[in-house]
């Protein structure tokens, strides 16, 4: 369990960026300057911690619900430290008295954007959603069972994940950052042709989704015949495909992670700077009975565009100038209907 986005906004737009302090009031997200990024030196307290053994934490408050809005209080990190190093004194009670009385003062005294503070948490609650369907938490875990020796599919993760299409595009968008918008359409975009083509040959076992492996066909064919020769050159070719086709599928998913981390980018940029900064960017990870490598893929340069996906027949070429990739060239076959019939 972590603080969700959609929490981060609440917190944060709700106080103003302020210290929930008394008499405190300090501004917590320090301007940027013409050399350097805004800084962030806010904190969200734990009214009750987060563990039985923290400041409060003897408390009939159920763990689970310990990261939301209702037990958080943001605060600078000087009294955060002070509250924590002086429990009895500040009570739960009495932080709860602080947070409350400090919003009704922003509400009171500041004048906000209204209409920006309610259009940013309708993107949190939307992103939280993508997040939960993308399972991004553990993108790196469930997607290397693809990268890997086993090229597969988890069952449950990737049923999930085909979701995403018709909720960004259901969605009611409020238009404020469209850059962010556009970053979930490039990675709806990709997933729509990854899913498409894992359906040109698919093969579901218990295990999850794999690919065909079609080139079999023509070896039981030429098994059965008895026959030398029969179909070598269809043999040759099939294989050939195959294992183009599962390339094509690696550099996908490769593709769909270079999206999720740009999409980040733009949480990061457009509504919460903290995002994802402990963490870091989403890797990728290759395993084969030796050894296992993990590589950072991302847009970079002039990749970071409105729209760095621009379909299919592009990618297969222009996948060779990303910063990493399997395969190359372009296979007609995925645009003329029956080709290898």
């Amino acid at each position: 369990m972590s603080i969700s986005l959609k929490t981060h906004k609440l917190i944060w737009g709700r106080s103003g960026n302020m210290c929930a302090f008394p008499d405190c009031k300090k501004q917590l997200v320090i301007d940027e300057t013409s050399t350097d990024d805004p800084s962030v030196i806010g904190q969200e307290a734990h009214i009750v911690a987060k563990k039985e053994n923290g400041p409060r934490g003897q408390h009939p408050l159920e763990l689970e619900k310990r990261d939301k809005y209702d037990n958080l209080i943001l605060l600078c990190s000087v009294h955060h430290k002070l509250i924590d190093d002086q429990e009895n004194e500040y009570t739960v009670e009495k932080l709860h008295d602080f947070k409350n009385k400090h919003e009704t003062w922003v509400k009171e005294n500041l004048t906000l954007d209204k209409q920006k503070i309610r259009d940013d948490e309708l993107y949190a609650t939307y992103i939280q959603k993508f997040i939960e369907l993308t399972n991004l938490e553990n993108w790196t875990n469930w997607i290397s069972y693809m990268l890997g020796m086993w090229e597969t599919f988890p069952k449950e993760e990737f049923d999930t994940l085909k979701k995403v299409p018709n909720y960004i595009v259901s969605r009611i968008w409020p238009q404020r950052y469209l850059p962010l918008e556009s970053s979930l359409i490039n990675f709806k975009n990709i997933l729509n042709d990854l899913v498409r083509l894992y359906h040109e040959f698919p093969d579901e076992n218990p295990n999850g989704y794999s690919i065909e492996k079609f080139y079999k066909n023509y070896q039981r064919e030429k098994f059965y015949h008895n026959q030398e020769a029969y179909c070598q050159e269809a043999e040759i070719m099939a294989l050939e495909h195959y294992e183009y086709h599962v390339a094509l599928i690696i550099d996908l998913v490769i593709e769909l992670t270079r999206a999720l981390n740009y999409v980040c980018d733009q949480i990061r940029y457009f509504l919460f700077e903290g995002f994802r900064i402990e963490e870091g960017v989403i890797l990728i990870s290759r395993t084969d009975f030796f050894s296992s490598q993990s590589f950072r893929v991302e847009y970079r340069g002039g990749e970071r565009i409105e729209m760095p996906y621009k379909g299919l027949k592009d990618f297969m070429t222009s996948r060779s100038g990303r910063d990493y990739f399997v395969g190359s060239g372009i296979n007609e076959y995925y645009f003329k209907k029956n080709a290898w019939e």
